[in-house]
């Protein structure tokens, strides 16, 4: 039996872009996903998220959002650690850090605004989507990077700048999940 788990995105187009790649070059057996491109702040995200826990049809949310100037994250991370149902994924300052690994190395602070124009320059991201030219494939190679920046990343935290709890999710994808 698939897990079927459902994401909620901050973002509503370079997140959902992404998302559909990676799920088409994992070809997960043990999973499906149904991508909600939500918008707005992370605590709309988890809301939103909330109301599709009483009427649809899957076994675990999964928010992605973005740490940038967020006044509400924090609580909506504790709403998360305390769900048996939902986890977040949290990639700090911004998801872009996320598609920049794929291509190059970023180790130290950067702010959102800066790491936006790397994506750009890096031939990721054109204005908020995905380009033409974007490397799914080398998610192998973001995984590293994020856990060389962040080694004990986990779902619900906030790690350092530069950091992105993507590969949690990622692992969720390729592997089954553990009996109890």
């Amino acid at each position: 039996m698939k897990i079927r788990y459902a994401e909620f995105t901050e973002g509503l187009v370079t997140e959902r872009q992404y998302l559909e790649l990676l799920y088409q070059q994992i070809r997960p057996k043990h999973a499906t996903i149904k991508i909600h491109a939500i918008g707005g702040e992370p605590s709309r995200v988890l809301k939103e998220c909330n109301k599709a826990l009483r009427k649809d049809d899957f076994d675990h949310a999964i928010l992605i959002v973005d740490v940038d100037q967020h006044q509400r994250l924090d609580e909506v991370l504790t709403s998360c650690r305390n769900s048996s149902e939902v986890d977040a994924i949290v990639s700090n300052p911004c998801f872009e850090l996320w598609l920049l690994w794929h291509t190059q190395n970023q180790t130290g602070y950067i702010e959102s605004r800066g790491c936006v124009n790397l994506a750009h320059r890096a031939k990721v991201t054109d204005e908020k989507a995905l380009t033409t030219q974007f490397p799914h494939a080398n998610y192998e190679a973001a995984i590293e990077r994020a856990r060389k920046a962040w080694p004990g990343l986990t779902p619900n935290e906030k790690g350092p700048n530069p950091s992105s709890a993507m590969p949690w999710f990622i692992d969720l994808l390729v592997s089954p999940p553990k009996e109890k």
